[in-house]
């Protein structure tokens, strides 16, 4: 049964809908201005507190929302992952990902895994 808060006119607007008890869709309309921003904020709280294991948000109709909610979907991916789950972000700009030194911690522990030694051997640089 979705869920839809229109603030003011000319604001951002959050639709909120749940299927089952594991998944999640949150669309996202407009501009959204510090208020829509809160109220999106708190809508995926709530998708996280009732154990949700996969969320959809979908900004194609709001350009600015990935930035402008990047505090609340980082730690929410981290979430939905522990607990089997996943995040999708659809209509996000195609930027590259900027990997947090976390990121690079866990790739480089998943590179040496099952290394004798866990170094990487030496390299031979070869003169022309």
């Amino acid at each position: 049964m979705p869920t839809h808060l229109a603030p003011a006119e000319g604001a951002g607007s959050v639709t909120v809908a749940f299927h089952g008890d594991d998944d999640v869709v949150v669309s996202v309309r407009g501009a959204l201005d510090a208020a829509a921003v809160r109220r999106a904020t708190r809508l995926l709280a709530v998708a996280d507190v009732e154990g949700v294991r996969h969320v959809i948000v979908d900004v194609v109709d709001a350009p600015d929302a990935p930035a402008a909610l990047r505090g609340a979907l980082d730690p929410l991916r981290t979430r939905l992952q522990a607990r089997g789950g996943w995040l999708l972000v659809e209509g996000a700009p195609g930027t590259p990902h900027e990997p947090s030194l976390l990121d690079v911690f866990a790739v480089y522990a998943e590179a040496t895994r099952g290394a004798a030694t866990g170094v990487p051997a030496p390299r031979t640089v070869l003169a022309g």
